[in-house]
């Protein structure tokens, strides 16, 4: 084909010429996505726990300020700092049996405030999902005993226990089928566009007669050669 500008009906033919190519390389791509997601990544489990903090449960809650909900809520804040340390963790897990290592366990661990609550929510995830739930348990059991030292009237509580997850949050086999036949079909259009423009052969008289400005006057017929007798 020529060195000319690529027009859009040229790109549409090119596509039409090669649909196999990108048919075959999507359906390439899409199995060996769903192959992946379903057989080689390990699914990983998440278990969590929320818990209350607040004032020492002789009060009620019409006795709340709000300077006194802004403390609490910046009080969760440090707490969660307190839970993401290498001590925290390691007491926590000490004398149970718990295979992760402090260093495993905060790699996989997200502690974090709810929005405009007093609320605090660990989670943790593990390809184990009863470890996945223990190590929930025993973290907060332990952020439990930690707060009390540190603000000895604070009221806490645990108003979320962790349970056994039955479904694993990772990985998004729906997710990753799409982004695979996304990515298959987004591959098989450049291949087919690349190898029709690298091709500098004429399939048709029209190309030739567009490229030479001149009119074809034969065609040689496809000769699959004499059949003897």
């Amino acid at each position: 084909m020529g060195e000319e500008s690529i027009t859009l009906p040229e790109i549409i033919d090119a596509l039409r010429k090669r649909w196999k190519i990108i048919v075959l390389t999507t359906l390439i791509i899409t199995t060996f996505t769903i192959f992946v997601s379903l057989y080689l990544i390990k699914p990983k489990y998440e278990a969590s726990t929320k818990v209350f903090v607040g004032k020492e449960s002789s009060n009620n809650i019409q006795e709340y300020t709000s300077s006194d909900i802004q403390m609490y809520q910046q009080l969760l804040k440090t707490y969660s700092n307190v839970i993401m340390t290498k001590n925290f963790v390691e007491s926590a897990i000490e004398g149970g049996n718990i295979t992760s290592t402090k260093e495993e366990i905060l790699s996989n661990l997200n502690v974090a405030p709810k929005t405009d609550t007093q609320i605090l929510e660990i989670k943790y995830s593990s390809y184990d999902k009863a470890e996945a739930k223990q190590v929930a348990e025993e973290l907060t059991n332990e952020f439990i005993i930690v707060s009390t030292k540190l603000i000895p009237n604070a009221n806490v509580q645990i108003i979320e226990k962790a349970s056994l997850p039955e479904n694993p949050v990772s990985p998004n086999k729906i997710l990753n089928i799409s982004i695979g036949l996304l990515l298959g079909i987004i591959t098989g259009l450049g291949v087919a566009i690349i190898l029709d423009f690298k091709d500098t052969t004429f399939s048709y008289k029209e190309e030739l007669e567009k490229e030479i400005k001149l009119p074809v006057l034969g065609v040689i017929p496809k000769f699959n050669g004499i059949r003897r007798r």
